[in-house]
């Protein structure tokens, strides 16, 4: 079916990851910790201003976060983990070389005695880290975090201001997850923290959740992106970037296509893509805006979907990956379409 949105039909294509065939709804990005792909630096102030019982409140978060994690050097879908620690200075405790113990060589809870605030100098080392994490092509197709706790928050001038510092690391697609822990009672160092976060993903340890918080709402997200700068990720929203994500992606062909030719055209793609599914108004907007970007041609558009009347069951049913059941179009009153060809 095609939907009225050029003189020209084009087709957009999904590819899907993790997903939950068989239901007309859109997956969400999976969060199993056992099965991250991730390089993360975990950065921690270690400063008089975390405390004793800040610093074994740290521990604990960051022993639970990763609890359920495949943390190993060996190949494959699995999770490496570095820390560093900055108070006057910054020092590298762990920088990927022998994870599986990733508390136990050095006592986090041994805090320089001195005032200090959070300088661009832990990130900058935490992204060396990560950096020479990557030599000789070792493990580049992998996504990569940092996990910044700190208690404290002072501006230091655009010299030594992680503000910009963190825009270039983001930059790099490298995901910045925060976690304040408010030891003074104000909601300052969450909100200047904020701005070295990727959108979405700053947090405190006043949430009753925090573990939950960074695992869910931070690893699993940036565990959940499309291969390439090719496609497009799916979000709740267009062009907002803390929208949330969903395990799906998105790429425009090229071809001026009859149906059929374009279903063809999306699968030789990708062995998971095909043509796209609309299964409410928000993934409608999404694609319209989507579109719209990618072409900058102005409306209205007129583009493939993957709705097609099957034969066999006689009735209206979604295109899905191949060798994965079709879904039926049933129960839904979202269809401001242009009526359907029988192919």
């Amino acid at each position: 079916m095609r939907v009225s949105l050029l003189s020209s039909i084009f087709l957009v294509c999904f590819g899907n990851f993790h997903l939950a065939y068989g239901q007309s709804v859109d997956p969400k990005c999976a969060c199993n910790m056992s099965n991250l792909w991730l390089d993360v630096v975990v950065v921690i102030d270690n400063s008089q201003s975390m405390g004793h019982d800040g610093l074994n409140e740290v521990a604990a978060s960051i022993v639970t976060v990763f609890a359920q994690s495949n943390i190993t050097q060996a190949l494959g879908q699995t999770t490496r983990v570095g820390i560093v620690t900055y108070g006057e200075s910054a020092v590298v405790h762990d920088n990927f070389s022998n994870n599986e113990k990733i508390l136990q060589k050095y006592n986090l809870t041994a805090f320089n005695d001195t005032r200090t605030f959070i300088d661009a100098m832990g990130l900058s080392v935490a992204k060396t880290v990560l950096d020479d994490g990557r030599a000789n092509g070792k493990r580049d197709n992998v996504q990569r975090a940092i996990i910044v706790y700190a208690s404290h928050y002072v501006s230091q001038g655009q010299e030594k201001d992680p503000v910009q510092l963190a825009e270039q690391i983001k930059e790099d697609d490298i995901g910045i997850i925060t976690a304040a822990f408010n030891q003074f009672g104000g909601g300052g160092v969450l909100a200047e923290l904020a701005k070295l976060a990727t959108p979405g993903m700053a947090f405190s340890n006043t949430n009753t959740d925090l573990v939950g918080e960074i695992q869910r709402n931070g690893l699993c997200q940036l565990n959940c992106f499309c291969p390439g700068i090719a496609w497009t990720q799916y979000t709740s929203q267009f062009g907002l970037a803390s929208a949330r994500r969903f395990g799906l992606c998105l790429k425009l062909g090229d071809i001026d296509a009859m149906w059929t030719a374009a279903k063809i055209a999306c699968q030789h793609l990708d062995n998971s893509a095909y043509l796209v599914s609309e299964f409410n108004r928000a993934k409608h907007n999404f694609t319209y805006h989507f579109f719209n970007n990618m072409t900058n041609i102005p409306g209205p558009y007129i583009y493939h979907i993957g709705l097609s009347w099957d034969v066999p069951s006689q009735q209206w049913m979604w295109e899905q990956p191949a060798n994965q059941p079709k879904i039926p179009f049933t129960n839904s009153s979202y269809a401001p379409w242009n009526p359907g060809i029988f192919l």
